[in-house]
């Protein structure tokens, strides 16, 4: 009875395998490229949709984004949200809010005696409208490399290099906000392919105008794209 293969056959076969991953390659790096461009897609229409909605319902949004997690949820909160220019002043009204929290018990908390404190700083809920009552991920293959808002610093923020934590409490989070005249925090948000940083899109909202607009590969310098912007206004006199 024979038992085995031949070399010959061991050969054809891995040249049928061969010829295989050689037309499904191509295939699979379609199917990533549109998986790529249908989530930054949705991203731009939202924040297009945002900007319109804010002005008309008196109320700043902001998308919430888990970068360990790869998913995104807008969230509706007050007109008179703050946002801060730099990660300094962000970082020292959190400390100023968790001292004033801190001191207040669970109980307190849960019934509402720090309502005004939590209204002053900003709080946000998930919108009633279907198509945001759950986060959205994005498809497998892809990830967000980073968040850029002037609250997180000139790289913006990233994901945990060492992937995501048992904890969801300590995922790294970053929010961008559109405000309630209509107008948008300048935000760049890349999305790329897991194995090949250089393979991706990246979404601008313009500050002030609003305007959003996506590039692809193409890495955004933030500081790049504000460059005709003046040092200083001008002078009255």
């Amino acid at each position: 009875m024979r038992k085995g293969l031949t070399l010959i056959e061991i050969m054809v076969v891995m040249a049928i395998i061969a010829i295989v991953l050689a037309v499904g390659m191509p295939a699979i790096s379609g199917v990533l490229a549109l998986q790529q461009q249908a989530a930054i897609t949705e991203l731009s229409k939202t924040y297009v949709w945002l900007i319109d909605e804010a002005a008309m319902r008196n109320t700043t949004f902001r998308v919430a984004y888990n970068l360990d997690r790869n998913t995104w949820k807008v969230e509706a909160g007050d007109p008179s949200t703050l946002v801060f220019s730099t990660p300094e002043e962000r970082e020292k009204h959190d400390e100023e809010v968790a001292d004033m929290m801190s001191r207040f018990t669970q109980r307190e908390l849960e019934e509402g005696a720090a309502a005004d404190i939590e209204d002053a700083s900003g709080r946000f809920e998930g919108l009633d409208d279907p198509v945001f009552t759950t986060e959205q991920t994005l498809p497998d293959g892809i990830r967000f490399q980073f968040i850029y808002t002037p609250q997180y610093g000139e790289d913006g923020m990233m994901a945990n290099p060492d992937g995501p934590s048992d904890d969801p409490e300590e995922d790294i989070m970053a929010y961008t906000y559109i405000f309630s005249d209509g107008t948008a925090e300048h935000t760049v948000i890349r999305i790329v392919d897991v194995d090949d940083e250089e393979d991706g899109y990246t979404l601008e909202i313009e500050p002030l105008s609003g305007v959003v607009r996506v590039s692809i590969d193409e890495v955004v310098d933030p500081d790049d794209s504000l460059s005709w912007l003046p040092d200083e206004g001008p002078s009255l006199q």
